[in-house]
């Protein structure tokens, strides 16, 4: 086959050239000489020049014609994926430079906050920051009212003056074990109970709310399984108590360590249920339910015992002597106030306890939750919910997240990984609080399922390859040609291999963002506003702010 030829417009232009110069070179010689052939024949000769040099024209459009058709060959369709991260334009665009929305991150040095109504959550491990770039920021940042778990009671410590000194707020302190010194206020978990029973036009909530602890108390592992009968005859005897201490005329004895010191006796118990069935409270349901109770006692006592054990055993963390006794045996704080007024709630408790006694921040975290979204007003709460899956299965939290947004209820849950939500509340149910959230962050990710996750969810790009044939022989040609394919935005081993102060940033309607991570220090005002950690020190002062912002707002000092 023969080689097709290729273009040569730069030879063809010096040949041409040379060709007309010498051409008129000689003509100016031949003039001389008046020889009217030697004349012709230059013409000829410098005609020839000429459509050597056209020829270099042609060589040269085809030149640039195959250049551009090279670099558009170069250039991939986007057939399988034009996945990119956002620019800072692309984050204005989606309203994510707005500083009256939640702090996220940085991007090239720009804030980067979320105004939505939606949800969110954040999901590293311990130790990795979620405090000092996530949760204390927005502490500092966020002028609504907050109701934030803070293990260690560190959060407290840093920034509840600065929100009631520079926001004006209400500050409630839930701090059983006394933690740094700050003050112990009360909150009763069947409060809302005594508050029914005392107002005859709420008395159809009383078994609703009731059946709701119950389910807290006692909530469904993930998946279920065998012990179902057994739960069941556990929270019934639980709901028949609440309901009947509510009831009774007594609301001192309406708490959790009554509940539990009731249970524990059981000559206590029977005269309790021989009340309830003599109570005609609610319309006779009481007494439903204490005669059913007696009757349990005297036809099944082995069944009853289970359920008895079941019931006082779910009720342990509240019982009379231990830490939470105290405070959960009435109400200094109405959770109703989150919504009224500016106010923010710290939770807290030792880290070394969560473990044993996380259940209660999320008894408190429903209660708060049920009292905000009741409240018809157009004020916005954050629930700040650090160590969300050491809280206990929150009953009924993955079915109300898509309604909570119009009460005015914004969940933003902080887990250490994704397989402890799962393993709490299910994989389906842990699917649900991820597509519910509109912003979901992710750093210092260390998990390989996790990373491949990820990797998956930024998508791919499409990329041109090169492909070369070497022939058969040293003599035959290499030829090159160009294929597209499509690679990750990035690898799993991409995401965990990213700086300490990176962070991958999904949010609704907008590209996935490669932001920094920002300590609470390295802003500017926020670097004043917060006191020392009481754990760790005073924080880094000096140096030059990563940003600054402004606030127009007024310091009260009361």
């Amino acid at each position: 086959m023969r080689e097709q030829r290729r273009p040569n417009p730069l030879g063809k232009f010096l040949s041409g050239g040379s060709i007309i110069a010498i051409s008129l070179a000689m003509g100016r010689t031949l003039d001389a000489l008046t020889d009217p052939v030697s004349a012709a024949y230059l013409g000829f000769f410098g005609l020839i020049g000429l459509g050597v040099v056209g020829a270099g024209v042609a060589d040269l459009y085809r030149v640039t014609d195959l250049h551009l058709k090279r670099r558009r060959g170069e250039k991939p369709t986007g057939i399988f994926g034009e996945a990119a991260f956002a620019d800072l334009q692309d984050c204005a665009d989606s309203g994510l430079t707005d500083p009256n929305g939640l702090f996220l991150g940085a991007k090239d040095g720009v804030p980067l906050f979320f105004n939505g109504k939606a949800h969110l959550v954040t999901v590293a491990p311990a130790r990795q920051g979620k405090g000092t770039s996530v949760v204390i920021p927005n502490l500092l940042h966020y002028g609504g009212s907050i109701f934030v778990t803070d293990p260690k009671g560190e959060l407290a410590a840093v920034t509840a003056r600065h929100r009631k000194e520079t926001f004006g707020q209400k500050v409630v302190y839930l701090n059983p074990w006394g933690l740094h010194g700050l003050p112990r206020h009360r909150y009763n978990p069947l409060q809302p109970l005594i508050d029914m029973a005392a107002d005859p036009r709420r008395h159809h909530e009383l078994g609703d709310t009731a059946r709701s602890n119950a389910f807290m108390l006692i909530p469904e592992p993930a998946g279920g399984d065998k012990n179902q009968h057994f739960r069941d005859g556990s929270r019934n005897k639980l709901e028949g108590l609440q309901l009947h201490f509510a009831t009774c005329g007594r609301p001192e004895r309406c708490t959790l360590p009554n509940l539990w010191k009731t249970l524990k006796n059981p000559e206590l118990l029977e005269m309790t249920f021989i009340a309830m069935s003599e109570s005609d409270a609610l319309d006779g349901v009481v007494s439903a339910y204490g005669r059913e109770l007696l009757h349990q006692m005297e036809e099944g006592a082995r069944q009853f015992e289970d359920f008895r054990t079941g019931a006082s055993n779910a009720l342990q963390v509240f019982r009379p002597g231990g830490p939470l006794a105290d405070a959960v045996s009435g109400s200094d704080v109405s959770f109703e106030d989150l919504k009224a007024e500016g106010t923010t709630v710290y939770v807290m408790m030792p880290a070394e306890r969560i473990s044993d006694y996380g259940m209660w921040l999320g008894l408190a975290a429903k209660h708060a939750i049920n009292a905000v979204a009741t409240q018809r007003t157009n004020q916005r709460v954050l629930f700040l919910l650090d160590e969300f899956a050491n809280m206990g299965k929150i009953a009924g939290l993955a079915e109300a997240l898509t309604l909570l947004p119009g009460y005015g209820v914004r969940l933003w849950a902080i887990v250490q990984d994704l397989s402890h939500l799962a393993q709490v509340y299910g994989r389906e149910t842990a699917n649900i609080i991820l597509s519910q959230s509109e912003v979901k962050q992710f750093f210092a990710v260390q998990d390989m399922d996790l990373a491949a996750r990820l990797s998956r969810l930024l998508g791919e790009r499409s990329i041109m390859t090169r492909n070369y044939n070497l022939g058969q022989t040293d003599a035959d040609e290499i030829g090159l040609s160009l294929s597209e394919r499509g690679v990750p935005l990035l690898m799993p081993q991409d995401i965990m291999g990213m700086p300490d102060d990176r962070q991958l940033l999904f949010v609704k309607s907008a590209p996935p963002v490669l932001a920094e991570k920002t300590a609470y220090w390295r802003v500017d005002p926020w670097s004043d506003w917060a006191d020392p950690n009481p754990m760790e020190g005073d924080h880094p002062r000096g140096g030059k702010p990563a940003f600054r912002l402004r606030y127009s707002i007024k310091e009260s000092k009361s």
